[in-house]
């Protein structure tokens, strides 16, 4: 064999081994790939589990209600049927103020208070106020112990507005007690399901003073709650502590108290809450945020120790819930302080129910 031959031998040898070693290598990445693409089906699945769980626990299928949910949407129906009444001239007023659907990108940044009004009215007139759930966890466990809802509002394009932004716009449009009550009512239907799956979990709902002191819906409402005893044990009202102190809600709310329920006090200022107080009123519950809760400046400025918060709360018959829990360094924090209930994105987001109403 010549020189040249024995090149040219060596080199297809090498030439051979390096496509071999290409080959094994693609087949290796085509494998990783593989598994990449089954581990994010995987995750993506166990997502959709946990929301299929959720639901089906809660009895809320989408494909119809029972007949007994029914006759009581029949009479949830009824009392709402004054305040829905104020959404069905929504079209006409829309028109007549020359307010147009925003269009979905919008809602992402600055809407005006016209846009935001022609949103909620819109959604009031085609039944686009959803119900979202978020979890409250006990510490350390973070197992789910109840439940807060939420409401938002959805556009035509599935975008959704949220309280913070229509909140104060609904209410001097004269609006936000129709929402207020729809989501109510979504809550009473949501409990009813719970109840026939033996779903161990209370739920908090939000309502404004105008709602509590809307004279169109509160006695309505009150004679409901009387034929219905089994709701004090899963629904508790919550409401600001602003409002809370209200002269003309205070009759209303020892009214909804005799008749069993409790009440959860949010947006609470540490420095200025009288736990004894709220107490006595039927507050059996208080939020607070928990960047305000370990702030050094707001603990510096207390009348009580830190250290004795829990003591005065359990003496008063008083449970707290940390809010807006995001970090888990906060988690430790709250360990340190004996905190057994939280609620944040850290242990989930606002979820939507569907199939509610």
């Amino acid at each position: 064999m010549t020189i040249v031959e024995a090149v040219l031998s060596a080199a297809v040898v090498v030439l051979l081994g390096v496509v071999g070693w290409e080959l094994l290598a693609r087949r290796r990445d085509r494998r990783a790939d593989a598994s990449e693409v089954a581990k994010l089906r995987k995750a993506q699945s166990g997502q959709k589990a946990q929301i299929t769980e959720i639901q089906g626990a809660l009895g809320i299928t989408g494909e119809g209600e029972t007949p007994d949910v029914v006759g009581e949407m029949r009479v949830i129906r009824g009392l709402l049927k004054k305040l829905t009444d104020r959404a069905s001239v929504a079209r006409e007023a829309v028109a007549e103020d020359g307010i147009s659907r925003a269009p979905a990108a919008a809602l992402a940044g600055d809407l005006s208070d016209e846009e935001i009004l022609g949103v909620t009215r819109l959604g009031l007139e085609h039944n686009r106020v959803d119900l979202y759930l978020q979890p409250i966890v006990t510490l350390p466990q973070r197992r789910t112990r109840y439940y807060e809802a939420f409401s938002r509002i959805r556009t035509e394009e599935g975008s959704v507005i949220l309280p913070e932004q229509y909140v104060d716009i609904a209410a001097s449009a004269g609006l936000l007690t129709t929402i207020d009550n729809l989501l109510l009512f979504r809550c009473i239907q949501l409990i009813r399901k719970s109840r026939r799956s033996k779903l161990e979990t209370g739920f908090f709902c939000n309502l404004s003073g105008a709602s509590l002191a809307d004279p169109e819906f509160f006695d309505q409402f009150v004679e409901f709650l009387e034929k219905n005893p089994e709701l004090p044990e899963m629904l508790m009202f919550e409401v600001s502590q602003a409002e809370a102190g209200q002269v003309e809600l205070v009759p209303i709310l020892a009214k909804l108290r005799r008749l069993g329920f409790a009440f959860s006090l949010d947006k609470v200022d540490l420095v200025t809450v009288d736990f004894d107080d709220i107490a006595r009123r039927g507050f059996r519950y208080v939020k607070i945020e928990a960047a305000q809760l370990l702030s050094a400046d707001v603990q510096s400025r207390m009348t009580i120790h830190m250290a004795d918060l829990g003591e005065i709360l359990k003496r008063a018959g008083v449970k707290l819930i940390v809010e807006k829990v995001e970090e888990e360094s906060q988690v430790l924090a709250l360990l340190e302080m004996d905190i057994d209930l939280a609620q944040g994105h850290l242990f989930g987001e606002p979820r939507p129910i569907q199939g509610t109403v």
